[in-house]
């Protein structure tokens, strides 16, 4: 294992988060991670850059926990933990159990935890570990629940009433026996 500096990220927005349960999608114990979307991190990718060369050399090659948004032009960093990490609400306060909001994509957050240098099987590079998330602004929810304007002359569905459901006629249930098959 190599150095390991503490950090905290500017604010930026998240990209496809599993902050609130981990993602066990290829790893059954289950990742706590998210991307960070953000203007401007210069200071935090030197950061990183400087430690990578001060571990590696300058001519090493190694990865890098950040890439270049070719739309936004943006930096994403990327970060993840084995651990869940501390969730705290926008003036600082820790929050726990059901105070933390679900957190999805865009929401606005900021990541804090630990720069370190690895060398495994050949590969060097630099990881941002995950020990906090500051929430400034979260997204729950999912879908777009704005609908739409109303159109003249379409087609309007019927209001729904409770007689919609009740058509006068009781259900009778019937227990059909079932037999046991070995």
């Amino acid at each position: 294992m190599g150095q390991r500096v503490k950090f905290t990220s500017p604010v930026g927005t998240a990209v496809y988060p599993h902050l609130n349960t981990p993602d066990t999608q290829f790893n059954p114990e289950g990742v706590y991670k998210t991307s960070l979307s953000m203007e401007n991190c210069a200071e935090l990718v030197d950061i990183c850059h400087n430690l990578a060369v001060e571990e590696f050399g300058a001519k090493a090659n190694f990865r890098m926990p950040f890439s270049q948004d070719e739309e936004t032009g943006n930096t994403v960093l990327k970060v993840k933990s084995k651990y869940a990490p501390k969730v705290f609400d926008s003036s600082g306060q820790i929050m726990v159990g059901a105070q933390i909001p679900n957190l999805w994509g865009g929401s606005t957050l900021k990541v804090g935890g630990f720069i370190t240098t690895y060398t495994v099987s050949g590969s060097k590079g630099v990881s941002l570990q995950l020990t906090k998330v500051q929430v400034i602004n979260p997204v729950s929810g999912g879908g777009d629940q704005d609908g739409f304007d109303s159109i003249d002359g379409g087609f309007v569905a019927q209001e729904i009433t409770q007689e919609a459901f009740d058509d006068g006629v009781e259900q009778e249930v019937v227990h059909e026996a079932k037999a046991d098959r070995f």
